[in-house]
């Protein structure tokens, strides 16, 4: 039975509803219905619109054979000379044939007229230059290329520590010579030297000690050199023997001098600070026009920042005797020790604390060889067991200047330095000459105003670079390839 059949009377009561619906709202009604059958055209409109398309033509795949004989083109390749370029660093154990070698130069007749080019000799004077060749694949030499070390005054390694003349600066010593050497088609070599001009640059630095100064300028990419000016600049103001602590930090602003993108030569410190123990000390470079005298390094306010005297006569170091009684490691007797043991690797470039005369350069016994430099106003020092002398008796030296390397000569049961202070003729324990060491001269009157319009940047600049916690993640290349000195 249908459902129409079992519910006529509910049939019948829904279609009044609807009838009574109609009669009531007419329009409405119809507005529905026209809708529906507008919905209806359009929806046979797009289905119309996407019928049936007609029938593509099927694919046809044209096969055309090509004979390709690569044999020549092979043999073409085989046929060109193999060339392969290398670099190298020049050592101090150097000779030209182990330097060519290390750039796989082997033809036994290049190297044999090799080794006779006095312009190759040149290059072993200097060690750390860089050198480049193109070299074909049976050995031979196509092309070599090295800056010549260049033709410096005497000592300006001392000059550049004591605070002198920055040689690279003075007119007519900005430029370094290019050798090239080429091979040519009849035999031999075509040499060629052109002066290049050196580019001073501003790099910049900042680390944090862990262990010691060195290897925190090493985790820095601080050259050793400007680490070594770094100690000499504060020795008067910090004892990097004894008041280094882990935390304590440095910013450097150093002058550097490179050509062809390589560097040929590290400079001064135009500007630094380092913090120890809480203290920031910080210093920068003033050389003022006509008034040499003047130039040297102050406080960024003009106050003096050099001392009479360094704390100490090396970089480094570890104290294993002091001032006073002890029993000799030599004779196993109680003895008074008239100074300080210093324990330092062989070698270690000894400084004299303050400027004077050498009056002694020699051996002596128990000291081995030693130094005795005389300073002004009654006082001398005495650097014995010494392995080599820098000075000769009678020269005057400046205060931070090597005077001789440490060594373990005399009466000596290890390498180390055996120092001594005297203040009219009397030792006295050299841990105290902070004592005995005024303040130097400040900036003169008539030059402040030239002092700060000189030194104003430069003392910006150690703002400039990230603290330490960031720099150490980040590459200090980009913080110092964005600085340039003009």
């Amino acid at each position: 039975m249908t459902f129409f059949a079992q519910n006529p009377n509910r049939l019948r009561g829904r279609i009044a509803a609807l009838r009574e619906a109609v009669e009531r709202h007419p329009g409405r009604v119809a507005a529905a219905v026209g809708s529906t059958l507008l919905l209806s055209s359009a929806t046979a409109f797009g289905l119309a619109e996407y019928g049936l398309q007609p029938q593509l033509p099927s694919a046809t795949t044209l096969s055309i054979p090509v004979a390709i004989d690569v044999a020549p083109q092979v043999q073409a390749l085989d046929d060109q000379p193999q060339q392969v370029y290398t670099t190298a660093h020049v050592r101090a154990s150097d000779t030209v044939e182990s330097l060519l070698r290390r750039l796989q130069v082997t033809d036994p007749a290049q190297l044999k007229d090799l080794v006779a080019n006095a312009d190759l000799r040149v290059l072993l004077d200097a060690s750390g230059g860089v050198v480049t060749a193109k070299v074909n694949s049976v050995g031979q030499l196509v092309q070599l290329q090295a800056r010549l070390p260049q033709t410096a005054p005497t000592r300006p390694e001392k000059d550049l520590q004591r605070g002198g003349v920055d040689h690279a600066q003075v007119p007519g010593r900005q430029t370094w010579r290019l050798l090239t050497l080429t091979s040519q088609s009849g035999g031999g070599f075509a040499s060629t030297v052109t002066q290049e001009s050196a580019q001073a640059q501003l790099r910049m630095a900042t680390g944090v000690v862990q262990s010691t100064l060195f290897a925190a300028a090493d985790e820095a990419h601080m050259p050793d050199a400007v680490a070594t000016q770094l100690v000499n600049l504060f020795a008067g103001e910090v004892d990097f023997r004894r008041s280094l602590r882990p935390g304590d930090r440095f910013t450097v602003v150093w002058r550097q001098y490179e050509a062809g993108g390589q560097t040929l030569r590290v400079g001064r410190i135009v500007s630094a600070q380092i913090t120890s123990r809480g203290v920031t000390h910080a210093a920068v470079w003033f050389d003022p026009q006509g008034d040499k005298k003047a130039a040297g390094y102050y406080k960024p306010d003009g106050s003096s920042l050099t001392r009479a005297f360094l704390l100490s006569p090396l970089p480094y170091d570890r104290l294993t005797s002091g001032y006073g009684w002890r029993i000799s490691p030599i004779f196993h007797k109680p003895e008074f020790h008239k100074g300080i043991d210093l324990a330092i690797p062989v070698g270690t470039p000894v400084r004299t604390i303050a400027d004077g005369r050498v009056v002694y350069a020699g051996w002596g016994t128990g000291y081995g060889k030693y130094v005795k430099v005389v300073h002004p106003d009654g006082f001398a020092t005495i650097y014995s067991h010494l392995s080599q002398f820098d000075v000769h008796v009678g020269e005057h030296v400046k205060q931070g200047e090597v005077v001789a390397r440490s060594g373990n000569t005399g009466w000596s049961t290890g390498p180390h330095l055996y120092f001594q202070f005297f203040v009219d003729g009397r030792p006295v324990n050299p841990l105290t000459i902070s004592h005995y060491s005024p303040k130097g001269s400040a900036v003169p009157a008539d030059l402040r105003s030239a002092f700060f319009a000189q030194t104003s940047d430069p003392a910006k600049m150690l703002a400039l670079v990230p603290g330490p916690e960031v720099a150490s993640g980040v590459n200090q290349a980009h913080a110092q390839g964005a600085l340039r000195n003009g």
